[in-house]
């Protein structure tokens, strides 16, 4: 048995940590894998190997033969300067860019949550979907058999009744069919995210209820409800540009271009004076000019706080219209379980169901109009979910790592 073991062991280990399942924090504490935010952390560092912005801006070495003769030559060493104020202008360029950077990074964790949250509520609600589709089938079918026994002894039932319900049963599996497809998205996404064929064990009964949504929405002002990551990069592209305008102008302040020193070797009046010498250069101000350059940049900037306070504007109508849209999703869904909920109480199925002699198409048709209303409600719920999300993220509620608990519920 002991010669055994290591066999087993080699065995079937590899097959259990392939039937892992695969949790909802599980799947979330992926986001930060996403290639996305990787490149965007990649550049983030590439910003800080970048080194500083020195005074000094070229060192360069000249050497000149004087009437084609070795023995006439002349060596120089030039030291070339940035324009006054560049090195500080150009260490806020950078320390803008990399907040900037920074910023996007939070969008982008926004996007990678709404993602991973979508597909973790499509997996829910389909499975859900699915199990309530072969109820309805199975009812269908039911009833095509008890209309087949009752067709040989009445002539009110007919072939096209049949037909009509082997359609239901067709529209079923065509729906079937989407919802197993979408599902086949989402464990392609697991697939690669773990890299194996891990099970979702997304548990339905820990995440938000409709009841806290609700709590959710009612709480939300759609005029301070903007995304917060965005209000700061449309504050870090103001700094940011103006920052390359200052930097503009401090390249057109060069005016001290560079200091050399100079080695002279030819013999001067047969006197070896093999010296030293000192020289230095100087632009005369008013004859260059980056008013162009800077011109553009300002323009740009305009452009940029325009456009910024359209996606404002929009991004507040987007919240108006998903929290009335929301509200109004959620006032359907508590009809319908309130519905639900009184028809349960009048036991109107157990009340047919214990009476003798019965018609069997009446319990029938009672249990397809209780699986449809469960249907509707499904639907009902999962674009209540679909909207929550969409909320949390034009609130910049993904836009922090606790983005990652909406979810959940506070039971």
């Amino acid at each position: 048995m002991k010669r055994l073991l290591p066999i087993f062991l080699i065995i079937f280990l590899p097959l259990l940590s392939f039937c892992e399942d695969l949790t909802i924090s599980d799947f979330l504490e992926s986001a930060v894998n996403d290639p996305r935010l990787k490149n965007s952390k990649e550049i983030h560092d590439a910003f800080d190997k970048g080194g500083d912005t020195p005074v000094v801006k070229e060192l360069e070495f000249r050497t000149e033969t004087g009437n084609f003769e070795i023995e006439e030559q002349t060596y120089e060493l030039r030291l070339h300067f940035r324009g006054f104020g560049e090195t500080k202008h150009s260490r806020e360029f950078v320390k803008n860019s990399k907040n900037i950077l920074k910023t996007q990074s939070r969008l982008l964790l926004s996007e990678v949550f709404h993602e991973k949250f979508s597909s973790v509520l499509t997996y829910i609600r389909n499975k859900k979907e699915l199990a309530l589709l072969d109820s309805l089938r199975e009812i269908l079918e039911d009833k095509i058999k008890v209309l087949g026994k009752m067709g040989a002894y009445s002539d009110k039932i007919t072939d096209v009744d049949i037909l009509e319900i082997e359609d239901k049963i067709t529209d079923i599996e065509m729906k079937k069919t989407e919802l197993e497809s979408e599902l086949e998205a989402v464990l392609a996404e697991i697939k690669a995210v773990t890299g194996k064929d891990a099970q979702p064990a997304f548990d339905r009964e820990k995440i938000i209820s409709v009841g806290e949504i609700k709590s959710f929405a009612d709480s939300l002002d759609p005029e301070s409800a903007n995304s917060k990551a965005l209000d700061d990069l449309h504050r870090q592209k103001m700094l940011i540009t103006q920052s390359e305008i200052a930097l503009e102008e401090a390249k057109d302040r060069n005016w001290f271009n560079y200091v050399s020193l100079q080695f002279d070797t030819d013999d001067r009046n047969q006197k070896p004076s093999r010296g030293f010498s000192l020289g230095f250069s100087i632009s005369i101000p008013g004859f260059k000019s980056n008013q162009n350059s800077i011109l553009k940049k300002r323009l740009k900037s305009i452009n940029d706080d325009s456009d910024f306070y359209a996606e404002k504007r929009l991004n507040e109508t987007l919240v108006t219209s998903s929290i009335l849209m929301l509200r109004r999703k959620i006032r359907q869904h508590e009809l319908m379980v309130e519905k639900r909920e009184k028809e349960k109480e009048s036991g109107i199925l157990a009340k047919y169901s214990s009476l003798d002699g019965v018609n069997p198409m009446i319990i029938l048709k009672l249990k397809e109009r209780m699986v449809k209303q469960e249907i509707k409600t499904a639907e009902l719920e999962a674009e209540i979910y679909a909207l929550y999300i969409d909320l949390c993220r034009l609130t910049g509620v993904f836009e922090e790592e606790s983005g990652k608990n909406s979810l959940y519920g506070t039971k």
